[in-house]
């Protein structure tokens, strides 16, 4: 469940971190395997045995579906949300079932006339409670529902057992309360944990001014896109012709405006799958799976959008012009610094011939398209 002060990618996190709790389950299911065996050679019962076999096979189903979830922990990170959901539920209803099946043996437990194993559910409920406090306060929903089933029907048993037990079952009662603050408190922990490591990748990876890529962020995105063997990808490479006589006649901060503009256009005039990066002051780089045509037609999208003036206020208007080149290569046999070098080479090209476009099927010096000769930037009167 997408808690309200979970962003989605804080919450995909720690979604995933149920999947690192095998070892802890595997002790459970030994200790109560081992559990089990000593009652039977003490007392043996049948009562006791059955739901301790419940026990046991319940907490084999659980390491089942952890085991399941870091089988295809790849896939569930990149699954759509709902089916990260129902991966979510699927760990609540496993957990909530063994602490079910625990309470079970435990009432057994209660009911067996050897007094000396009644410190038993007590110690299973603590050992196992503090584990869903360290381990599930991920989802707090699910470790806090835990809680509440493995201790509220030990203090009830335990207050069953006479007058005297009333007072262990109070006590057994304040540490669930006690738990679940305890809960909530790792929860928030977490969050805060995973919110700033995602944050500080960001900042890594992200172009600050314009939240585009930057060039570390480009080559990851590259290379995870050159994982998928076998596709075409067109590679532009563009900057902005006259941008620094902008900075010089209207300042830095109008030139920090002109670059967070055109960023926002390019991002409205491309498809999600297309990677964005500004790897300079004025420079920029594209990257979309396709063929010439599909290259051609966003190049040609671009310059038009680019090209277009920029309104920055009252009697402040700025326009650049582009010079963009693209190269097309096949995956994974394309390397990004051979495309990269290509499309620059072509973008320096059109540049030297008044700026436009140029692909790989242009004829030097004549650009696929040619900026027409236009004023750079201007004031409104």
């Amino acid at each position: 469940m997408l808690r309200q002060k979970e962003t989605e990618p804080v919450y995909r996190e720690l979604v995933d971190a149920l999947a690192d709790n095998v070892v802890p389950m595997v002790i459970l299911s030994g200790m109560m395997a081992a559990t089990g065996l000593y009652i039977w050679l003490v007392v043996p019962n049948v009562l006791a045995i059955v739901t301790n076999v419940l026990c046991v096979a319940v907490s084999l189903v659980k390491i089942g579906m952890i085991l399941h979830h870091q089988r295809h922990r790849a896939a569930y990170c990149a699954a759509p949300l709902e089916m990260l959901q129902r991966c979510e539920w699927l760990h609540a209803v496993t957990t909530i079932a063994v602490c079910v099946s625990i309470s079970l043996f435990s009432i057994a437990i209660y009911m067996l006339p050897e007094t000396a194993l009644h410190l038993l559910p007590v110690a299973i409920a603590f050992g196992y409670s503090a584990g869903l406090i360290a381990r599930l306060s991920v989802r707090p929903w699910i470790a806090s529902t835990g809680i509440l089933c493995l201790v509220l029907p030990n203090a009830l048993a335990t207050a069953l057992l006479g007058p005297r037990h009333v007072f262990v079952a109070l006590f057994l009662a304040v540490f669930a309360i006690a738990g679940l603050q305890s809960v909530a408190f790792v929860h928030a922990t977490a969050r805060r944990a995973v919110a700033l490591r995602l944050e500080l990748e960001s900042l890594a990876r992200r172009d600050p001014l314009t939240g585009l890529f930057n060039r570390l962020g480009l080559r990851e995105a590259f290379e995870a896109l050159a994982a998928d063997s076998g596709q075409t990808v067109v590679v532009h490479a563009f900057d902005l012709d006259g941008f620094k006589e902008v900075n010089d006649r209207f300042g830095h901060s109008a030139g920090d405006r002109v670059l967070a503009v055109l960023a926002s256009r390019i991002q409205a005039s491309v498809h999600d799958d297309i990677i964005v990066a500004r790897t300079g002051g004025d420079e920029f780089v594209m990257v979309q799976r396709g063929d010439e045509a599909a290259g051609r037609a966003l190049a040609h999208r671009i310059h038009k959008q680019l090209t277009r003036p920029c309104d920055l206020g009252p009697d402040q208007t700025i326009s650049v012009g582009l010079s963009l080149g693209y190269a097309i290569g096949l995956l994974p046999e394309a390397k990004f610094e051979t495309l990269i070098h290509q499309a620059d080479e072509r973008s320096y090209a059109v540049k030297r011939a008044g700026g436009g476009v140029r692909g790989p099927d242009a004829t030097p010096p004549r650009p696929d398209i040619v900026a027409p000769p236009a004023q750079r930037f201007s004031r409104r009167a």
